[in-house]
């Protein structure tokens, strides 16, 4: 009988967690409309750096994730929504990403915001 009640107390809390978290995200373009890249092609993230090779600015792209306090959210889980956004831009890659943590009562907040580049050559 404990061990029954130890399953649900434990899918009880799986649900908890799991269910309280949100996510959004966005892209605005800066200038012409470009069209939308595959799901399959890569997008290149330039964190700390920027390319070597010609681009230009094409979207300004925002991720925001909100989650229960128990689990928490990093550059790791932004990732893939932040590739999707500059994916849907038409941009080959990502530059100039800032973030910005925060928690309110039980909940913890990561904002993303970054600009998405087409390469010129």
């Amino acid at each position: 009988m404990k061990r029954i009640i130890f399953y649900i107390n434990l899918f009880v809390l799986s649900v908890i967690l799991t269910s309280c978290s949100t996510s959004q995200s966005r892209y605005v373009l800066l200038n012409e409309r470009h069209t939308a890249l595959a799901e399959d092609v890569e997008i290149e993230v330039f964190k700390d750096s920027l390319p070597e090779r010609p681009f230009e600015r094409i979207s300004r792209l925002d991720v925001h994730l909100e989650k229960s306090h128990f689990v928490s959210s990093d550059f790791d889980n932004a990732l893939p929504l932040l590739k999707k956004e500059a994916r849907m831009s038409g941009a080959d890659g990502i530059i100039e990403v800032k973030e910005r943590s925060s928690s309110v009562l039980e909940t913890k907040v990561y904002h993303v915001t970054a600009i998405g580049i087409r390469f010129k050559d």
